[in-house]
Parts: C-alpha cells; structure tokens; sequence
C-alpha cells in the first residue's frame, strides 16, 4: 500500500491539483473585483435565515474561479500526456452541469429572484444525465462495473443488465448534484465539505489501484478528485466565513456532477453514501420536511430545511455548522474507505 501511495504522490494528479489550487486563488483576485463591476449580486431568499438577509448583493458565479482553472489544467493535461475519453467526458458532464447551473444564477440576477422553473432545471438535468449514462453504459472504453464490499471480484454490467442499471444511473446523478446544490448555503459550506470528500475519493482511487480495475478510470476519477479538492480549497480563500463571492448554482451543480461521475468510475456509487453522507442528509431533511408539511397540512418537522438552516435558528453560527459537518463527512468518509477496502 506504501508503494502504491508513493506512486500517487508522484503522479501528475498532484501537480494538477496544486496547479488547480494556485489559478483559483488567482481566477479569484481577478475575478472578484469583475463580479462586483458587473453588480452580479445574490438575492437571498426571503424564506431563509433573517441572519442570511445581510448577504443581499455579494456576489454569485464564484464557481468559475475553479471551473475555469480546471479546464486549463486539464487542456495543458491533455497536451502533454494526450486526451483520454473517461477524462474528457467527465470534465464534459461538469460542464453541462454547470451551464444549467449559470443560466439559474443568470436569471435570479438578471430577470426573476425564483431562477429557473423546477419544470425547465429538471429537464435540463435529466438531460445531461441521460447522456452522460449513456456514454458510460454504451460508449465507453471498458464495461462499466460494481465493487461491492465482502465480493472477490468486480461486477461487470452487460448485455440487459445495462439497460436496467440505466436508470439508476440517471436518478444517481441528478440526486447527487441536486444534493450539493443544496448543501451550499452556509459560507464555506460545500466548499469545506467537498475538500473532504473529493480526498477521500482520491483515497479511494488508491485502495482500488491493486485490484486490477481499469487504470484510466481509476486515474481520470483520482486527478479529477484531487483537482476539485484543490479548487475548492482555492474557492475557500473567498468563500469562507464571511464569503466574499458564493460559487452559486454554477459551481455546486459542476461539483455534484463530478463527484458523481467519479464514484461511477471507481464502479461505486455507493460510496457517496458515505463520502458524501452530508449532501444526502442535507437532501434526506428537504423529502422529509415537503412530504410530511404537505401530509400534515402545514406542520413541519425541522425548523427550517435543508438541515443546515435548522441548526442555524436553533442559535449555531456558521462556522459552528460548518466545523460539526466536516467533522461528519471526515467520520462518514473513514467508514466509506474502510469499506471498501473490503473489497475484493
């Protein structure tokens, strides 16, 4: 396993990641100062936290700070070392993730507060992960498999089995970046949580090495892990307590996509269970909270949902939140990598 660490370290995931690190910080203090010209401000929501109502006018699209910079480290990448598909595809998936995202952000600030319909975000969604799905089904370059903990070897899905995995597939998707979509509403929230988890799942791509799986998965899903832990760091610059910028629907949405792509690649997608326990309790408390106020006819269960704001009216500060969420998702990440080093 020591051999296998080392080996990482000197691969050029590293220098992408800390490349990656260096452009946000700098996309940032270049970016900012454009954010506030064009006057691109947050219209906070009238439902939320009265505390939140202070952050009207900071500005939004922040997650192009590590959008961005992703994009030219993977395109330097890809020109020196060539393009592989799973890489390009991956990078494609958080990009049409991320235009779904901007054209909300781009209509909260420019034309409506309410962004998008549900109707219009849900068929965007659907769409990109529809074709995301079926590229990974059908066109990429090995058979999509499953690692399942306590199993010797790797579950290969062909034939009918793909077609019945698809769907799944799909909802997977669009649960998981609707999920950080809304784990993003604390100052350094996400960001300080998705350090851990794309860490964790650079972890994980290192357990996997030695059972044989497919390298070039296995490498896009650890560069690009480690580059999405490294941007959010850099984001964090600007976005920790009080933010400066917030990275919007443009950069949580690109993050959910990624995440979930990469735990697609390792062959488990269960892992985010764990890795990424804070963005499904975050999304568990919204279904809880909309199914039992519309059974109980206006009654609610948590003060205030996503469970985030819940913690916030019962008198936690934000860095309190935050500090107590990484603290979950660093416990819920360890039980995932232990996890799966019961595989195989």
């Amino acid at each position: 396993m020591l051999e296998v660490v080392l080996n990482v370290l000197t691969t050029p995931s590293v220098w992408m990641a800390l490349t990656v690190l260096v452009l946000t910080i700098l996309a940032g203090l270049a970016g900012l100062p454009l954010l506030r010209y064009l006057g691109v401000g947050q219209t906070v929501r009238d439902d939320g936290p009265k505390t939140h109502y202070i952050k009207t006018g900071t500005p939004t699209f922040g997650g192009f700070f590590f959008l961005v910079s992703i994009v030219v480290v993977y395109l330097i990448a890809g020109l020196v070392d060539g393009f592989t598909n799973p890489q390009t595809m991956l990078l494609l998936l958080m990009l049409t993730f991320a235009f779904s995202g901007f054209l909300d952000d781009y209509i909260k600030v420019r034309i409506s507060k309410k962004g998008l319909s549900v109707k219009h975000k849900t068929i965007l969604l659907m769409t990109f992960s529809i074709l995301f799905t079926a590229y990974y089904l059908f066109a990429m370059p090995v058979e999509p498999f499953l690692v399942i903990p306590g199993l010797p070897q790797p579950i290969l899905i062909m034939g009918w089995w793909k077609l019945l995995y698809a769907p799944f597939v799909i909802v997977y998707l669009f649960f998981i970046t609707n999920s950080v979509n809304l784990t993003d509403g604390v100052d350094g929230l996400a960001s300080t949580v998705t350090v851990v988890s794309s860490l964790a799942l650079v972890a994980g791509g290192m357990i996997l090495i030695p059972l044989g799986l497919d390298q070039g998965l296995l490498n896009a899903g650890m560069a690009y892990s480690a580059m999405i832990a490294a941007g959010c760091l850099g984001f964090l610059v600007y976005n920790r307590y009080p933010a400066k910028v917030f990275m919007g629907d443009t950069g949580s949405q690109a993050l959910g996509a990624g995440l979930a792509g990469i735990a697609l690649y390792y062959g488990a997608p269960w892992l985010l269970g764990f890795v990424g326990l804070i963005y499904v309790i975050e999304s568990l408390s919204v279904i809880i909270q909309v199914a039992y106020f519309k059974r109980t006819g206006g009654k609610r269960i948590f003060r205030m949902s996503p469970i985030h704001h819940h913690f916030e009216l019962g008198g936690w500060k934000e860095t309190k939140v935050v500090l107590i969420f990484t603290a979950v998702t660093l416990v819920g990440s360890l039980i995932g990598l232990y996890l799966l080093v019961l595989v195989g």
